[in-house]
This record gives C-alpha cells, structure tokens and sequence, in this order.
C-alpha cells in the first residue's frame, strides 16, 4: 500500500467513525438541535461534513470529561429546553460558522488530543528532459515545478534534455531513445531555463528524415530512429547548454530486461504534522444573593447570561488565537510577496467614488502573488482592520456583498461579507490599515491553515459552597497549525483621512 493510499483509507475510516458517531441516540439529539440553530440564524442546513466534525468533538467531549451515562453533557434549566445552547456557544464544538476563522482555514475535528494533519509531496521518478528523479513536482508548499520540461512530464515529449554546451561536435543517445519521431526534433539553447522568464533560441531542427539543419548548425546532422544523434553547432557562446525537445512512443520503449521504460512515473509522499489541542479553560463565581436580586429586579437569570458571556468568551479567544497566527504567517519571510501599499488620497480632480474602486486592484494583485509564489492558490479571504474594512463596506456597487451580522452585538471578529467571491472578516484587533489575504484549501492535504477543535464548550455543573457562592467552570480545546505561509500575504491602505492616529 502507497503513503496515499494508506492516507486514503485512514481518512475513509475516520468518516465511517464518525458517522457512526452521528447514530447514537444522544449524540444525534444534540446533532438535531445544532442544526435547528443553524437553520433559524443562517438560513441554511448543516453540511455532511459539518455534522462529522460536530459528532466528533461531541463524542470528544464525553470521553475526554469522564461523563457518565445518563449525565447531560450540557446544563439546562430543563429537560428538554437545551436550544439556548445556540446563543452559549453560537459554534458549538466550534465548528459552525458564527466564529469568523471557519470561514478562512480548513477545520478537521481531531479524534484524539494529539494527532496528525497531513500534506502532499509529489516527486518526478524519472529522469526526463531537464528534471531529475527526486525532483519536486507538486509540494505542499511549492505547487508545480515551473519549468517547461516539468510541464511537459506528463507527455510523450521530452522537453529540454543537455546534450552538449557550446560550439563543436555534438552526439550520443538520448534518454528516451526508441520509435523517435523524428520530424518534430528541435535544438535549442535556453536562457532562466526552470523559470517564468525563460528565452529559447532555435539551433536546429529535423525533417521527417531525421536530417538536422539550421542556423547553428555546421552542415547536416542526423538523428535515428534508435535514439542516437550527431551534429555540429557553431556560433553559440561557449558557456550555452545545447538542449533537445522530441517526441517518442511511450508504448514500446524497453530496458535491457525488457520492461517498458516510457512511462515516466511519479512519487507520491505524504508528509504528517503533529497537531495538539489547547485548552481553553475559565471559572465564574457569583453569590446566589446577586442572582436573586437581579432575577426579581429585572426578570434576568444571572447564571444563563454567565453561561452566553463566557461561551462567548472561549469563542473570543479560539477566533483571536487563529487569526493571529494566520497574520503572523503572512508577515513571515516565508509568505508571498506583499501588494503595493495603497493610498487613499484621490488624484487631482478624480471623485472618491472612482478612487475606492482601486482598492480591489491592490487585491487582484495580492491574490496573483500568492498563485506567483505557490502555483496552486488564489486568495479566498481577506482578514482587515477597521480602515480597510471601512473601504471595503463602500464597494456595494463593485462586487462587494454584505451579509446580516451573525449576532445583533457584535464583540469581536465578525464576517461582514463578499468581495468578488472573497470572504471579508473585519477585526477590531488588527492593525485598523493593514489586511491579511489568503487561500483557505478544499482540504487539510492542501490548506494554508489548519483549525481542529477537539472539544466543544464543556460546561461543569454549577457547585454552591457554604458561604452561598455559586462556581461554574468552562472548557473548550483545540488545535492550530500553519501549513504554508506562502499562501498569505499582508497588504496596507495609507492616507485615509481617519480623524484619528493609525497604527
């Protein structure tokens, strides 16, 4: 069994758990009551996927606390009545998409306290052209080899294979050297072979007969159809690498044992990063008299609004924890290229409603450096302080989206809408003139960031002493991880006209 498949089969047997997670009676009751809270606030219904991770930090829970059967996982002030679970913790496990960092990284509920995310590392197994077996082909961090012989593996064409460096004779067999077809050879010298930037000129080339001829060539060459070559080169400088691109017929290339060799073949690794959950823990002390007196006053249970405030503060913290991380990464040295700083100042005579539009170019163009730096992503999020947000608010009419505010009060990060198809979360925490651009992934084999929640919001039952103080404690864990900061990057407005200092 290969590295990914066994990855595969690993995964196909977390999803059979945890759907097997989702059928047990108390489980699927809080499942139910999830999504009813799902589809009151956003209108929509929890996805598969949604729902295994959900089952799974349930189950964590369960287990990690050493709860018994029969015993609530969550406190009620009824049997039934467990809906206010929705305003405890808007995300329970969470994983829902009231916390704003579900909406930028890729969240995979962890089985165990500490466990393994998982990145693909793609190598050539073959020499072909001008790569090398070993060489990356598709990394978790690089995307695909740049080149031209690397874009052209999967062929029956080898592209850019040395043959030879400047004037003078020029022979041997090439690599792939059976059935050539022989009219569609071309000799080249190249110049940033293996980059964006590469130049080609043209020594010579073949007719149907395996005749070379051409500017740089002496005479005529020839090649066969068995692979060998000769010819002259002259009039190239002594420190060019002479290159040969053909064609050949992958089907019947042999080796000396008779084992078919045109195939090229890649290497498929998976490479594992531990991930471990954190815990996030808090405890309330109240007097029972300060809950009696507010309940009489005002009609307000004290104990339910300490339960909302403090499940909302667990939340608080796992969005501010991720999201820093994510920042930190697009400021590393390892992140993609930053955009320009953009400066808000209209030009001469130029209204503010044709100056705001230019903003979204500054994102267009950090989104092409993370696809320049990785190959494989384009920016998906765009994570702002409160002057870019402002900016952003204002592009109604150019492909800006708002969306209802998830909570009528809101206390930290909060998805305020759709940019060209770009998630905008607005941080009051974030520098107000700088903002984070990045690809969330389709999955964690390919994500910039990773979010694994193990335990959802525990809360302990409520213990009163002899002195009438009442203690309730809290609980919530998991895990963080970057995977590739080249799929980030940290861009700046300037001359805004706040009225105010920005930093």
């Amino acid at each position: 069994m290969t590295d990914i498949e066994l990855v595969q089969s690993q995964l196909a047997a977390l999803h059979s758990q945890q759907e097997a997670l989702m059928k047990i009676p108390r489980i699927k009751k809080y499942l139910g009551i999830v999504e009813e809270h799902v589809q009151a606030n956003q209108n929509r219904g929890m996805s598969v996927y949604e729902k295994r991770n959900v089952a799974q930090c349930l189950y964590n829970a369960i287990i990690d606390t050493g709860l018994k059967a029969g015993t609530r996982l969550f406190e009620t002030t009824t049997e039934d009545n467990i809906a206010f679970l929705g305003v405890q913790l808007p995300v329970i496990a969470a994983l829902l998409p009231s916390l704003a960092l579900n909406e930028i990284a890729v969240v995979q509920a962890m089985d165990r306290r500490i466990a393994a995310v998982f990145y693909l590392d793609v190598k050539y197994g073959s020499n072909k052209g001008n790569v090398s077996s070993g060489d990356t082909m598709l990394g978790a961090k690089t995307g695909h080899s740049i080149g031209k012989s690397g874009r052209r593996y999967a062929m029956a064409r080898v592209v850019d294979e040395a043959v030879g460096q400047g004037d003078g004779i020029t022979s041997g067999t090439l690599d792939y050297n059976k059935l050539i077809n022989l009219e569609n050879v071309k000799i080249e010298t190249v110049s940033n072979i293996g980059t964006i930037n590469e130049s080609r000129t043209l020594v010579g080339s073949s007719n149907s007969s395996g005749q070379i001829t051409g500017t740089y060539i002496s005479g005529t060459g020839s090649i066969a159809a068995n692979g060998t070559y000769y010819f002259i080169v002259t009039g190239t400088s002594s420190s060019d690498t002479i290159y040969i691109t053909y064609d050949y017929q992958y089907d019947l290339v042999e080796d000396a044992y008779g084992n078919k060799t045109g195939v090229p073949e890649v290497d498929v690794s998976v490479t594992q990063s531990t991930v471990e959950a954190i815990d996030f823990p808090l405890r309330a002390k109240y007097s029972i008299g300060a809950q009696i007196d507010l309940m009489k006053a005002h009609g307000i249970d004290l104990e339910s609004e300490l339960v909302k405030y403090l499940g909302s503060e667990v939340k608080f913290t796992i969005d501010q924890v991720g999201l820093d991380m994510i920042d930190e990464a697009a400021s590393s040295s390892e992140a993609a290229t930053a955009p320009t700083d953009w400066d808000a100042r209209p030009g001469l005579g130029e209204p503010w409603l044709w100056k705001k539009a230019e903003f979204k170019d500054r994102i267009e163009q950090a989104s092409n450096l993370i696809f320049e730096k990785t190959k494989r992503g384009v920016a998906t999020f765009i994570h702002c302080g409160n002057n870019v947000a402002r900016v952003i608010r204002q592009l109604t009419d150019h492909g800006f989206t708002p969306r209802k505010a998830a909570a009528p009060v809101p206390t930290g990060p909060m998805v305020i809408g759709d940019l060209d198809g770009r998630t905008v979360v607005q941080n009051p925490f974030k520098r107000r003139d700088y903002y984070t651009c990045g690809f969330r992934g389709p999955s964690y084999l390919y994500a910039g960031f990773i979010y694994a929640p193990y335990i959802p919001l525990f809360t302990t039952p409520t213990l009163i002493t002899s002195d009438l103080i009442a203690q309730k404690g809290f609980l919530s864990a998991a895990g963080f991880k970057v995977i590739n900061a080249g799929l980030f990057n940290e861009g700046k407005i300037t001359n805004l006209g706040s009225g105010y200092q920005t930093s």
